[in-house]
């Protein structure tokens, strides 16, 4: 669906969602690509290509140093609050402040400010047309209606990179037959009386399976990162990137992002990804991503729109619920928008499954990293990767061949 000259594309990863954006993440301005041959460039008219922009896009927050958001509370009047708005804050934080420490280490400090009141919105929750992946007719109208009551109650829209709208539970359908979250960015969805813009909005409705991370995940578009479920068929994210990315599968055990994403948003330093771009082999050690320091990934590009990501995951940190660790392989696409598939995981174990009780469907990719002695090929690629040891430390040690 489209508005104005903004493209709206379906999130159904915490259930349904609808993001605005543009084509590239906020992650510092790469340098010619000559210079960091690894970092794919992003693919202008791609809905958040998963390559790196030549500049910051301005739809996007910032995704290192302080990033402020301004949480409000709405409820209606033919959905009025039941319970207090402080004890809907603590349903998010300060987990997703902590949610975000961790998978930054450090480098991203999320600084909640909110207003622990219900606003009430001016019309009853029916009335506005709120549906799974609702358009942007509805979105701005809301928007300017909360804007509205924000400048009756005096409470400024300035200063702040996003808005968090936490919507009282009992609006709508319950989280589990529908959800209703959406995040919109890169359009100027309303404007207060001082001419503050709200803009870079995330809604929450319900309380979703997912938790607090239903916050994170919406939040990460806000950050510039692509839903990498598919749209089309929610059934197909297992064969995608499973629960291995919050943004895929939000609810899922490893609640962690790819070291690609992680590189993309300036959490990684180029130091500690390597690069392999022509012929050879090399024995790396793969520390650990969940932790701080040390080679997190090696990079293998394939032409200027794909590569594949070796990284080494464990159940520790924003991955602590996970229930199989071992080396991670997946292939990234800059020329695939978001929702469409633009990472997919490789199965070291297609024929069997983990970590069952986890849901009712999704879980064959959740035994998909390769242990000690496995091997991954891809003959077209020209790429070998084989997990040769892991250490006391919780690290891997890989050999990654390349023949052309």
């Amino acid at each position: 669906m489209k508005a104005a000259a903004i493209t709206a594309v379906l999130s159904v990863a915490s259930g349904g969602s609808a993001v605005l954006g543009g084509a590239s993440s906020s992650a510092p301005p790469a340098a010619a690509p000559s210079s960091r041959p690894c970092a794919l460039p992003a693919r202008p008219g791609v809905e958040m290509s998963e390559g790196f922009p030549a500049a910051p896009n301005p739809a996007y927050a910032r995704s290192t140093g302080t990033l402020r958001a301004l949480v409000l509370f709405v409820d209606f009047p033919d959905a009025p609050a039941h319970g207090s708005a402080r004890a809907r804050y603590e349903e998010f934080f300060p987990a997703v402040s902590r949610w975000y420490a961790r998978a930054s280490y450090g480098r991203l400090r999320y600084q909640p400010v909110p207003v622990l009141r219900y606003l009430r919105m001016p019309r009853p929750f029916s009335g506005y047309g709120i549906a799974r992946g609702y358009g942007w007719n509805t979105h701005r109208a809301m928007m300017r209606d909360l804007a509205a009551v924000a400048a009756a109650q005096h409470i400024p829209l300035r200063g702040y990179d996003l808005v968090d709208v936490i919507a009282t539970p009992n609006a709508g359908p319950p989280a589990d037959e529908t959800v209703l979250s959406v995040t919109w960015t890169g359009a100027t969805a309303a404007t207060s009386a001082d001419g503050a813009r709200l803009d870079r909005v995330s809604v929450i409705y319900g309380h979703d399976q997912a938790g607090f991370r239903v916050l994170a995940h919406e939040n990460g578009h806000i950050l510039g990162l692509p839903d990498l479920y598919a749209v089309d068929d929610f059934r197909r994210t297992d064969a995608l990137a499973g629960q291995w990315d919050t943004m895929s599968l939000d609810w899922g055990l490893q609640g962690d992002l790819f070291a690609w994403h992680k590189w993309r948003l300036g959490w990684l330093a180029d130091a500690q990804l390597a690069c392999l771009t022509g012929p050879g082999s090399r024995r790396i050690r793969l520390a650990p991503l969940e932790e701080g320091g040390g080679t997190k990934a090696v990079v293998v590009p394939s032409g200027r729109s794909a590569a594949y990501v070796v990284e080494a995951r464990t159940t520790r940190g924003n991955d602590a619920q996970g229930c199989t660790e071992g080396v991670l392989v997946y292939r990234v696409r800059t020329d695939v928008e978001s929702g469409n598939g633009p990472v997919t995981v490789a199965d070291a174990h297609p024929a069997s499954s983990a970590c069952d009780f986890s849901s009712a469907s999704f879980n064959s990719l959740n035994d998909a990293p390769f242990r000690t002695g496995e091997s991954f090929t891809d003959r077209a690629a020209g790429l070998t990767v084989r997990v040769l040891s892991r250490d006391a430390d919780g690290g891997w040690r890989v050999e990654v061949t390349r023949d052309h």
